[in-house]
């Protein structure tokens, strides 16, 4: 009874071992989410020539795409943390991504090459065609290393649109008013998860309503591929604007300019600028030149002035208009 004991437990430890390395074969590749460093030990032999690659240590790894049917977009495969040398020497690695035949994961005849076969010693990347939503492709990444004498190993890291869900939009908004959100990639069966609920008329589904009253960011997770993906999309309520309350045109090429963060994307925003005694010195519709602190081509004298900015602009309609001070220091 103790013999078959040890025996069971000395069976389970060799099976063990060898699953790392048998996941690696064509017919049951690694599966890999974006944005999730894969870890993986060249050393498996196989024979899957294809392209540039026609080494005898082949590991096969795959991934999925997203369900964005308008645009997938492309995705990067980098090999990074690369640890293969001979005698001091590196070693070459050779990658591939392809779409295969999804009934005949090893046919290497029925493969396309979706992104350049790239051969290198040490680390390099890979950047796709643009891929086709919902489908498995394969990154094939081999060696001519002996992983007999030294051990050789690396990092797999997937990225790009391919391998993400969209959630738009980032938006200003006024106290009060609400927006719609919409998330677009992950699989529709599985849905979507929002974080946090505040101001939010779902937590679930590919799109919600968001009626924050102070600036939030909005999270939101989705599955496809058997991986969990996640964006963020944030809404600012109030005064979208960065408006600096001093400046100092002097002609020193620094700080010459009032300068206003986030306001060249509303081309009808009129601005207005007043001295103490109310009399208006400068007025621009769009903003397209910042103010340099001049009335009528002559300086105007140092001290303080106040604004009126209105945004014109139709998702802020209830934005009332935004005031503050500026100071003139030369």
């Amino acid at each position: 009874m103790i013999f078959r004991t040890i025996m069971a437990t000395i069976l389970s430890l060799i099976v063990g071992s060898l699953q790392p390395m048998l996941s690696q074969s064509c017919d049951n590749p690694i599966p890999v989410c974006g944005e999730i460093p894969e870890p993986l030990l060249l050393g498996f032999e196989q024979s899957l020539e294809f392209a540039c690659l026609n080494s005898p240590f082949v590991s096969v790894l795959e991934f999925t795409t997203n369900a964005n049917v308008v645009n997938t977009g492309t995705a990067t495969i980098e090999i990074v943390g690369v640890s293969c040398q001979t005698d001091g020497v590196d070693d070459v690695i050779e990658c591939v991504v392809v779409k295969p035949d999804p009934q005949a994961l090893c046919d290497a005849s029925q493969y396309e090459e979706v992104g350049m076969c790239t051969e290198a010693a040490g680390s390099f990347a890979i950047q796709t065609t643009d891929l086709l939503p919902n489908t498995k492709y394969l990154i094939i990444v081999g060696t001519a290393h002996d992983p007999m004498t030294t051990p050789c190993s690396l990092t797999v890291y997937l990225s790009g649109p391919a391998v993400s869900i969209d959630v738009c939009c980032t938006t200003n908004i006024a106290p009060g008013q609400s927006v719609n959100l919409s998330v677009t990639g992950a699989d529709e069966g599985l849905g979507y998860t929002w974080f946090p609920n505040y101001g939010l008329s779902s937590t679930s589904g590919a799109e919600v309503i968001a009626s924050p009253t102070v600036t939030t960011t909005y999270s939101v997770s989705g599955f496809f591929g058997g991986c969990q993906y996640t964006d963020a999309v944030t809404i600012n309520v109030g005064n979208p604007l960065g408006i600096p309350t001093s400046f100092t045109p002097n002609g020193d090429f620094i700080n010459d300019l009032w300068t206003i963060d986030g306001l060249a994307q509303y081309n009808q925003a009129d601005v207005r600028i007043f001295d103490r005694w109310g009399q208006l010195v400068y007025r621009s519709v769009g903003y397209a030149q910042p103010w340099n602190g001049k009335n009528g081509g002559n300086d105007v004298p140092v001290g303080t002035y106040y604004y009126a900015i209105d945004l014109n602009d139709v998702q802020l309609a209830d934005l009332e208009t935004i005031t503050g001070y500026i100071s003139i220091i030369r």
